[in-house]
């Protein structure tokens, strides 16, 4: 009879904190790269990179007569390029019938009986029966002119395709004013914006609207046909 008396080999302690390691720092770059996908896509939505604009040429030969300071027209042409790149037709739009983008400082205008009109929450104004659009400071300049983003070019375009349609539609007899009026312009800008692909975060104002444009939180929009 003969018996086995020799020991059974025990698993390496070594091994075991081997493999202990391994799936700790798998679970760490788990995390890390889904942080990473999870902050990318936020960033994108919202459109705080740089990532798009980065690739568009700036148009300097518009035809339309750019006014204000330096950094305005750098942006301003910009803009157009945007628009020039992903939506042709609407550039070509602009260029018909805009005459120009006059960069408007001031929060009130002083109209000829000397009152005083406040542009309080007003983004831009369209002067139809000139073709000229005035921009404000917080249109240009969402973030400071310091600061550059997707999320800027792509609203200050939508803003614009928005004046654009004022005038066109003086232009037909179709200026019905009040929210009907601003509707109008709102989907017009909102098509654009989604055709060029604009951030969800820009394409999330123009749902909103559109999903109750009587709602009271635009009357200020309003009120401004009734200065």
């Amino acid at each position: 009879m003969l018996c086995d008396i020799s020991q059974v080999p025990e698993p390496a302690p070594r091994i075991r904190l081997r493999w202990r390691i391994l799936l700790g720092l798998a679970a760490i770059l788990f995390w890390l790269t889904n942080g990473l996908l999870v902050r990318g896509g936020y960033y994108a939505y919202h459109g705080y990179s740089a990532d798009r604009i980065a690739r568009i040429a700036p148009v300097s030969d518009s035809g339309i007569e750019i006014e204000g300071p330096l950094d305005f027209v750098q942006r301003t042409e910009l803009v157009l390029g945007l628009l020039k790149l992903r939506s042709p037709s609407y550039y070509f739009r602009v260029q018909q019938s805009v005459t120009s983008i006059t960069y408007l400082a001031p929060n009130y205008l002083s109209t000829a009986e000397g009152r005083r009109i406040s542009l309080e929450d007003i983004g831009a104004l369209a002067h139809p029966a000139t073709g000229a659009v005035s921009i404000l400071y917080s249109t240009a300049f969402p973030r400071g002119p310091g600061d550059i983003a997707d999320y800027d070019i792509f609203s200050y375009a939508g803003v614009l395709v928005h004046e654009l349609r004022h005038i066109e539609l003086y232009a037909s007899g179709q200026d019905l004013g009040g929210w009907e009026e601003e509707k109008l312009c709102e989907e017009a800008a909102y098509d654009c914006l989604k055709f060029m692909d604009a951030p969800g975060g820009v394409l999330a104002r123009y749902d909103m609207y559109l999903y109750d444009p009587q709602h009271s939180r635009y009357q200020r929009w309003y009120d401004w046909y009734m200065q």
